[in-house]
């Protein structure tokens, strides 16, 4: 018998609402995203994507926008078999099936990762996941039929060919 099978498990859940202003760096990200587009910034001799308001290191205020197609590279990732709720991904009219893979993205040239999800049509196999999808592995963006400008205009990243 494994320590897992002696632990109590409590599941909760919340529901409330509330807003937050995105301020102008994240405003137009996510309104290029609604057309499609990837956005970055750059401060000093640092690329962002996604764009930061300024730079945690130096704080300095971006010199430029950047815009990028959106591959990079899988820094790492995870297999969730818990169901989604909707609290978690209040953008998302469809919450992802379980299992579904997160993986740790960066986007070329960038300081920093971001997670989302990752999918392709080699991937219909949970079990063979952990053999197909590795670090260091190159991915690009899955454009959602509908977008409203949220970073689940991103439907998924998926392996490039």
């Amino acid at each position: 018998m494994s320590s897992m099978d002696n632990t109590i498990r409590k599941e909760w859940s919340f529901d409330f609402d509330y807003s937050v202003s995105l301020g102008e760096t994240y405003t137009k990200f996510m309104e290029k995203l609604r057309e499609k587009r990837l956005i970055g910034n750059k401060c000093g001799d640092r690329t962002f994507f996604p764009p930061l308001p300024f730079c945690s290191r130096t704080f300095e205020l971006p010199s430029e926008w950047l815009e990028s197609d959106g591959e990079g590279t899988i820094e790492a990732f995870t297999i969730n078999y818990q169901k989604a709720n909707s609290v978690a991904y209040t953008a998302s009219r469809v919450l992802p099936e379980v299992p579904y893979i997160i993986g740790v993205i960066k986007i070329d040239n960038s300081e920093q990762c971001l997670l989302h999800f990752l999918s392709g049509p080699e991937l219909k196999n949970p079990e063979e996941w952990p053999e197909k999808i590795q670090a260091g592995m190159r991915v690009r963006p899955v454009w959602s039929e509908e977008r409203s400008g949220t970073i689940l205009d991103i439907k998924y990243f998926e392996p490039v060919k």
